[in-house]
This record gives C-alpha cells, structure tokens and sequence, in this order.
C-alpha cells in the first residue's frame, strides 16, 4: 500500500508499506479521500512546529511523521471487540454513577462506510473509538469535516455559553465557520464573522452569521461594538492562528466576557495584560477533539467517539452544514505538488484540499 510520510522541512515522499491487521478493538479502512488539514500540516511541511526543538508536548516530537486525520473509505477488516458486555455499574451508594459508553468494534462491518483519524494512506489501522460509521446521505468530502465538525462541537463546549449569547469569530477558514455554525447551535442569539477575504465572509453569510466585518476594509472593534448596543462580544473565538489576533479578540470582547484560542498561534501571542485586567476576562484553549473515552459519563458527558458520531449525525441532518463550499481534489501521488502549491498560496486551494486514493 502506499502511505504518505515527512521525512524532513519539505521532503514529503510516498511509502511502500504492507497493509495492517486489525488488533483488539481495531478497524482497517481502505482510503476514498482524505482530508489536507492546511494549517497543521503546513507547520509539519515547513519544519515550524515548535515541538521539533522543545521536545516538550506529547505530539510530534521528531520527523519523520505521518500527516492527516480526516479520512473516509470502507471497512475491509474489524478486530475482536474489547467489550465483555453492559457498562460499568455504579457501587451501591450515594455516589455518581461510574457508568461508560464507549464505542467498539463490534459497532463496525466490513464494507461499512467510515469516517475516521485516520493519516494519509491507502490503508489505515485506527481504533474503532476514533471512526464513526456514515450514512449514505452523506458525501465522501462532506464526511472529512466530520473531525473538525468535532473539534469544534469540543471547543464550543469549552466555552460554556449562556443561552442569547453573541459571538465572535475571527477567521472564517472551515475551522472558524464551523465554530460559528456551533455557537449558533449551542445557543447564540447573535453570531459575527471576521475575515479579510470577502468571499469566505459570503461562506459565513451562508451558513447562518448574523453579521460579518470585513478586517481591514471596516475598523472590527466600532462594528462589534454597533452590533452589541456598545457591549462588545459575550465570547470571541480566534480560529485564524494569525499574529495579533489575540489583541483583537480581547478589543472585541465585552467586559467580563471570554475569549478562545481556537487557531494555533503560528507565533507566541502577545496581547497589552491592561486590557485583560481591566475586563477581568478570561482566555483559555482548547484541545483537539476532546476528552478520552472511558471516562464515567456522570464526570464527563462527551468522550470524543461519542462527540465524533454526533457530528455525523449533525451532518446527516443537515443542522451541521458541510457543503457549503467545493473542495480542491487531487491525487495523492501529487502530495508534492500539492504540498508546494499549498506553502506557496494556501488560498490557492480554497478552503479544503482533498486527496483521492481509489
């Protein structure tokens, strides 16, 4: 099979591998498309992921690695489930119950349809809590946002929303448009999209954002501002990554309000501690997916295979909007190409890029 590797900054090769077997609690998929993840794969390209030097985090630490995590295509073989039947039960006591749901491969058939964090190859071992089976009204392409439809069903969590909250969200690439469809789900009254491109601000328009501020054509803190009565934003989400966003965010923030990193910083953020202060805000992140599996529902509701399969079922109802753009397709034997294309002018490709394996 062919599997797709960084071996260094920019050197992207094609491997030739054999296909894997499914272990205990195991799927293998063989590969429709897969999902080009810009941002994050870019820091990989490129060489910049801080990692590479600080050795400190517990993802990607040394090339080579193994880019993607948004991959669709069939089940061809499940592993033995882990599950020996019913969930674990609470002790007979005045405690919480210490109940779990957690997904398993007896949940999957062969033949079976799947999103899955799966990386860039024609065959992939993944775990069945990181795949979720896909109904036949929902396209190969629109399944790949599954995962960030994930991460950002995580990230609007995270942000604890009151019901009739405004929020803001600066970047209007997939990650932040989806945020916005979520807030707006979780809730949010009034929803605002920030870009610099006009084109992705008529995307966020299309999908349901109440207002949109093109940056750099209008001052973003006075529109904010118009729009909430002279408050600000409840919550402002930064899905853009870009250098000086993070002052943004807390210039549109209303006092006491919050604000999410929800893009990687490509630099270290810097933001004057006053304008913190003086709102007595609060930043926080947010990680990937969320949550581990096997945690006792009674401590933590969404462990990310639950929250994976409910953002196909959102897709599939339409609630999560996920065709609102056409992505770029490509061969994957054109990784370098594509890679190159992509470092040179990521709005080259729009806003997704697809890889097709079959």
């Amino acid at each position: 099979m062919k599997s797709i590797q960084i071996n260094a900054p920019f050197d992207v090769v094609i491997l030739d591998e054999p296909i894997p077997t499914a272990g205990p609690a195991e799927i293998v998929v063989e590969a429709h498309v897969s999902g080009i993840s810009s941002g994050t794969e870019m820091f990989l390209y490129r060489g910049t992921y801080p990692n590479f030097k600080l050795k400190k985090w517990p993802q990607w630490r040394d090339y080579p690695v193994r880019p993607g995590y948004e991959l669709v295509g069939r089940v061809v073989e499940v592993g033995a489930p882990l599950r020996s039947g019913g969930t674990v039960q609470a002790l007979e006591s005045l405690q919480p119950a210490a109940g779990v749901v957690v997904a398993d491969s007896s949940e999957f058939q062969v033949g079976d349809r799947v999103v899955c964090l799966g990386t860039h190859s024609q065959y992939v071992k993944v775990p069945a809590t990181l795949a979720a089976r896909l109904p036949d009204t929902v396209r190969d392409e629109q399944a790949t946002l599954a995962v960030l439809g994930t991460t950002t069903m995580h990230s609007t969590r995270r942000l604890g929303l009151e019901y009739g909250a405004t929020v803001a969200v600066i970047g209007m690439g997939v990650v932040g448009n989806l945020a916005l469809q979520h807030a707006r789900l979780a809730g949010a009254a009034r929803t605002i999209a920030l870009d610099l491109d006009a084109q992705r601000l008529e995307l966020a328009r299309a999908v349901g954002a109440d207002h949109t501020i093109q940056v750099g054509k209008e001052d973003p803190v006075a529109a904010v501002l118009r729009y909430t009565n002279g408050m600000g934003a409840d919550a402002v989400v930064e899905a853009s990554g870009a250098p000086g966003t993070l002052q943004l965010a807390l210039d549109l923030m209303r006092d006491r309000g919050t604000v999410e990193l929800l893009g990687w910083q490509t630099t270290d953020p810097t933001f004057m501690f006053g304008d913190l202060y003086f709102k007595e805000g609060t930043i926080i992140a947010t990680r990937a997916i969320g949550p581990e599996p096997r945690l006792p529902y009674a401590y933590v509701r969404w462990g990310y295979d639950q929250s994976l399969r409910l953002a196909v079922q959102m897709i599939a109802d339409g609630r999560l909007k996920t065709d609102f753009f056409e992505p770029a397709r490509f061969s994957y034997r054109d990784i370098k190409q594509v890679y190159e294309q992509i470092h040179r002018d990521p709005t080259s490709i729009g806003l997704q890029a697809i890889l097709v394996w079959k």
